[in-house]
């Protein structure tokens, strides 16, 4: 799934490989998916498509906003999509569901695994999509300081029963952080995903406060996880700490078993030990 180190990576080499191309052609839904969510006709999107040149990509946490000028904005990224260039049509995938062709025979191909989205919208109407949020800042940003992240805690009421993962990734969440980077957010912070968010003290929230910058910036420079995938279709370089595969062995830190619980919808992989 893309999360913020994902995002950042892609909207990086679209900047530096696919600004400013022209498109020849563009289409969706070309082999259907019933978690491929568009918010236009295929015809409409290969109208307003053709013609238009790639603009700069931004990131908003898992987002990806790639200007279509003059006039349109392209949101990708807000799920499970590869998100690949190709500079032949033979390294093209048999099925996709959103396609750009540009002038320089080459493209671009969007395939859902899982579910994810490939929405085209008017620039006015980005500020206000359900998929963009501009009023959080990014963890990255210096608009994230301590003080921003102690105040999601201070806002808590005593007897909230929401749990650090929830805190984390759903509400009040943090901007680009899903399931995914969550486990060695919370690993390098020492918290168990089921310990109640209300109940950690001022140094446990300071600790995940650098546990969480720490890990992201890993992640960035790694050019994303190695469970996903960059514009050219290459694993990222940041190489997880939890995950699926370490179930059961020792805890790097303190070489207690790695163990598995599925909790809020999805896997949390923790170590029981050094984890409180």
């Amino acid at each position: 799934m893309i999360e913020l180190p994902e995002a950042t990576t892609i909207a990086r080499q679209i900047n530096a490989e696919l600004q400013g191309k022209r498109i020849a052609e563009g289409n969706r839904g070309s082999s259907p998916h019933k978690f491929a969510f568009y918010n236009l006709l295929p015809e409409e999107y290969a109208a307003i498509l053709k013609g238009k040149t790639i603009g700069e990509a931004t990131v908003n946490g898992s987002c990806i906003l790639v200007s279509i000028e003059p006039g349109h904005t392209l949101i990708l990224g807000t799920g499970g999509e590869r998100i690949v260039y190709h500079r032949s049509a033979a390294s093209l995938p048999k099925k996709h569901q959103f396609f750009l062709h540009f002038t320089d025979a080459t493209y671009l191909t969007v395939t859902v695994q899982g579910w994810g989205a490939a929405l085209l919208l008017r620039q006015s109407e980005v500020a206000g999509h359900r998929f963009v949020n501009l009023e959080k800042p990014s963890p990255l940003s210096d608009d994230f300081t301590t003080d921003y992240f102690l105040g999601l805690f201070a806002a808590l009421e005593k007897d909230d029963s929401s749990s650090v993962k929830f805190f984390m990734i759903s509400k009040p969440g943090v901007l680009g952080v899903g399931n995914g980077c969550l486990q060695d957010i919370l690993w390098r912070a020492k918290v168990h995903p089921r310990r109640r968010a209300v109940d950690l003290t001022k140094a446990e929230q300071r600790r995940l406060y650098a546990a969480l910058r720490e890990s992201l910036q890993k992640m960035v420079e790694g050019g994303g996880r190695d469970s996903d995938y960059d514009l050219y279709d290459h694993p990222g370089g940041y190489r997880r700490v939890l995950h699926s595969k370490v179930v059961g062995q020792p805890c790097s830190r303190c070489s207690a078993p790695i163990e598995k619980a599925s909790y809020l919808g999805g896997a949390v992989y923790f170590c029981p030990k050094c984890q409180t």
